[in-house]
């Protein structure tokens, strides 16, 4: 609910949730706002994993953002991670060259207030790598979830993978489209409640194999 309330203050009135089959009672906490439609809501039964709640966010976007009169839209995080006030170099990015189809927020592109622990972020350089090789992508943050698109990305881009995997499926998606890209520096912000949501130790490793089978099998 914080994070919903900072993204009001700030004037992005319009916002969608998914919901990945929480059992935490967030569609309770939001009931005022989903029956006075102030955001938009849905809903998996059950669980599925970020990169499933992406697509049924993009599934969302593509069907109602035209009468929306939708022409950007930002993935961010629920968890508190991200920082609203970063929103200012995503719009600038856009603004500066019209013909950019997505802005990616990035850790590493300046020296950021981000409290990234060294174990993670000697991982995020290991995706770095592994993602730009398979994609053709070079990003200095591959797996932030901190990004800005043209809602006309989403007529080519789909994402079929359920887990985390799916940032890599979207930087590849992105690089065969040869979509134009640009990076902008953001704060993330890490505690012990943002680090028990992210992945495990082992999970970098299922994610590789899943994207080598996925890609080449």
């Amino acid at each position: 609910m914080q994070v919903i309330e900072s993204i009001f203050a700030a004037g992005y009135a319009q916002i969608l949730v998914v919901d990945d089959g929480s059992i935490d009672g967030t569609e309770d906490l939001l009931g005022d706002l989903i029956e006075n439609k102030k955001i938009h809501f849905v809903r998996h039964a059950a669980n599925r994993g970020a990169g499933a709640a992406l697509e049924t966010g993009f599934a969302y976007i593509r069907s109602f953002w035209k009468e929306n009169g939708w022409k950007y839209f930002v993935t961010f995080d629920a968890d508190g991670q991200h920082d609203i006030k970063d929103m200012p170099h995503f719009l600038s990015a856009f603004e500066k060259n019209k013909d950019l189809d997505i802005v990616f927020g990035s850790r590493f592109i300046i020296k950021t207030k981000t409290n990234v622990p060294l174990v993670r972020r000697m991982i995020l350089w290991g995706g770095k790598i592994f993602t730009s090789i398979i994609s053709g992508v070079h990003l200095t943050d591959a797996h932030n979830g901190y990004r800005m698109m043209r809602v006309e990305v989403l007529d080519k881009v789909h994402i079929t993978m359920d887990g985390m995997e799916y940032a890599s499926e979207l930087i590849d998606q992105i690089g065969f489209h040869r979509f134009s890209f640009k990076e902008v520096p953001v704060n993330i912000h890490y505690d012990s409640y943002t680090l028990a949501k992210g992945q495990r130790y082992g999970g970098p490793l299922r994610i590789v194999m899943r994207i080598l089978i996925k890609k080449f099998f």
